[in-house]
């Protein structure tokens, strides 16, 4: 199973959205799969609102992390390593994961038993060579021996990577994708065209720079729709903070043995090893030679550690496990299975305080130092009472903040009654706009609040709605139709774009007569100025430096236009100059055979797009703490 989930990293694109985050939990188990509650320990990487994430599972994220990049670049990882920055990326993703989870949580969603045997069912990592299920016996005796705490443990991982898809799906399903995007991108992968031109920066040229009243009167008025806003809600809200009632969420000894006697299975370990290791790695098609040298290596260092010599400095200077190597080799706690089979059988075959000979592994070869040994058992409750207390307390003031938005809400009959409310139960009103074009995105809001608070009439009160820091009761006071936002208000913007038109028609002029040259080369010269290539384009692409030039793209991709084609138009701070020197066709037939599989992979990439603008704001609404130097450590 390990393998298959080792072979299929390449398809890995990125771990920063939701999705990702839901495998990378998944294939966070490649050096070690028993990753669950029975992993905790004192030591942490980060804490989200208080609940630690070990630094394990840190180590073994970044590790699965630098095997991914080191398959995808190649010969290119070694110098761009530390430009990745393996540690940030890894406790980014688990802290991301973290607060997806809770915050699915929090919106009532929930990953049946249902959906959890179908996915199991469906994991082709259970099926046998004819892709029929192995049987229940046979999968409970696989995830009894490699995963810590069995079955439920595991099951509650599937269960969040659903519970993580599901977030994503429900807080993603506004995403679209218009038959003209489809087209367009298309095009901008298949079709081609390229041009010589001369940029016409508007500081090469001179225009009236005064911008009075009635120039800004008359701009405004023929440019109105520029500066519209769409229907909004004028609303007026206040939070039950559900931190703020964390202090009465009060948890008793008794509750936090409760819970861990209730869960007791998920606490279950297997036999573990702590150690450490120096790799010395083979070279991709290294000769046998290679291969000598690198056990020379292996035995020379095994040696000097037998001798006595510090193993983890040994490991920070020689060991070409990268992850590891920034932490003198230490790898953390591991079950028999975990590693690779040459590996966990000298490990395991090794007495704590001992070093295991030399282990030839697909790696390469590695020098073990085995640290300790612990039995198979239960994880104590004194390791894992805080992060238990802390869930609970966070249960509870959830629990608490609902019963109090409930009882406010209770009493709030119409918005005239919010402020005397509010301030009799010590809440701070707030007052916004909320609309398609502004969501209230730093409440963090669920689509029911989107869609709750603009189907309310003015002088209507919501249900309590869910927000990022516990529920909002919102009050409508008026209903703002689409329209021009008045000149006052955007005055300055008015100005800035008055002064930008009139520099670029400048330029454009100047521009039209260095295409009428009877070279490019030749206008140019007559303004200083230089010819340069785009090189290839696809509709939409950038000229370097510009960025990218819709006009140009207007012409370039034009049923009419060839080889040869002269012409001007506006660009970013100023005007183009160009003659089209390669033009491809559209070809119909092939866009319609590739739309359908283009539209799902561009709505993918929308809904990432969505996602991780919604994680960041999480990441802003939430407690987060970073062990930084653990961090540093492996980003080197």
């Amino acid at each position: 199973m390990l393998n298959v989930m080792r072979d299929n990293l390449k398809h890995l694109k990125w771990v920063l959205v939701v999705v990702a985050l839901a495998m990378l939990g998944y294939l966070g188990s490649y050096f070690d799969p028993r990753v669950g509650r029975g992993a905790e320990s004192s030591e942490w990487a980060a804490r989200v609102d208080g609940q630690a994430i070990s630094t394990q599972e840190f180590l073994q994220t970044a590790r699965l992390q630098d095997d991914y990049y080191r398959r995808l670049l190649g010969a290119q990882y070694e110098p761009m390593k530390k430009n990745l920055k393996l540690g940030s990326q890894a406790i980014q993703s688990l802290v991301d994961r973290q607060l997806v989870l809770a915050e699915a949580r929090s919106l009532g969603l929930a990953a049946t038993k249902a959906e959890i045997s179908k996915a199991i069912l469906e994991d082709p990592n259970f099926k046998d060579p004819s892709g029929v299920f192995v049987g229940k016996e046979r999968y409970q005796d696989y995830i009894g021996q490699n995963f810590d705490g069995g079955v439920p443990a595991y099951e509650r991982r599937v269960g969040e990577d659903i519970l993580a898809k599901e977030w994503l799906q429900v807080m993603t399903a506004s995403a679209r994708i218009s038959p003209a995007e489809v087209e367009q991108a298309w095009r901008t992968r298949n079709v081609r065209a390229a041009v010589d031109y001369v940029f016409v920066p508007t500081s090469s040229v001179t225009f009236d720079t005064n911008v009075d009243a009635a120039a800004r009167a008359s701009w405004y008025a023929s440019h109105a729709d520029d500066y519209k806003r769409s229907e909004s809600r004028k609303v007026r809200l206040v939070v039950v903070d559900r931190q703020a009632q964390v202090a009465n969420a009060k948890v008793l000894d008794a509750d936090v043995k409760a819970d861990y006697d209730a869960h007791e299975a998920e606490y279950a370990r297997p036999d573990q090893r702590r150690a450490r290791h120096i790799l010395f790695k083979l070279p991709a098609g290294g000769s046998d030679a290679d291969k000598a040298a690198a056990r020379a290596a292996a035995e020379s260092v095994l040696k000097r550690a037998q001798n006595g010599e510090d193993f983890a400095a040994m490991a920070r200077s020689l060991s070409q496990d990268p992850v590891s190597a920034a932490q003198g080799g230490e790898l953390g706690w591991f079950a028999r299975g975990a590693m690779v089979k040459a590996f966990d059988d000298a490990a395991f075959a090794t007495a704590p305080g001992q070093f295991a000979p030399v282990v030839e592994s697909e790696f390469g070869f590695h020098v073990i130092q085995v640290e300790e040994a612990r039995a198979a058992g239960s994880t104590p409750l004194s390791d894992v009472a805080d992060s238990i207390r802390h869930r609970l307390e966070l249960q509870r003031a959830q629990d608490l903040a609902a019963a109090e938005a409930q009882r406010l809400a209770g009493q709030l009959k119409t918005a005239a009654d919010l402020d005397a409310l509010a301030t009799k139960s010590g809440l701070k009103v707030e007052e916004r706009l909320v609309s398609a074009d502004d969501p209230a995105t730093d409440l963090g809001p669920s689509p029911e609040f989107i869609r709750a608070v603009g189907a309310l009439q003015p002088g209507q009160v919501s249900a309590p709605l869910g927000v990022a820091r516990g529920l909002a009761l919102v009050a409508c006071v008026e209903i703002v139709p689409a329209a021009a936002r008045p000149l006052a208000e955007v005055e300055s913007q008015v100005t800035k774009d008055v002064l930008n038109d009139r520099g670029i028609q400048a330029a454009r002029v100047a521009a039209r007569r260095v295409a009428a040259s009877p070279t490019l080369a030749d206008g140019a010269k007559s303004m200083k100025l230089e010819v340069k290539k785009s090189g290839d384009l696809g509709a939409g692409g950038n000229l370097a430096g510009l960025g990218p030039v819709p006009e140009l793209d207007t012409v370039l991709f034009a049923a009419g236009s060839a080889v040869g084609t002269k012409g001007s138009v506006a660009a970013q701070g100023g005007a183009i100059a160009f003659e089209i020197t390669r033009h491809d066709t559209f070809d119909p037939a092939k866009f319609e055979a590739d739309r359908a599989a283009l539209r799902e992979d561009l709505l993918r990439q929308r809904r990432d797009q969505l996602a991780q603008g919604l994680i960041e704001n999480l990441r802003q609404s939430h407690t987060v703490e970073i062990n930084q130097p653990l961090v540093d450590g492996v980003n080197g």
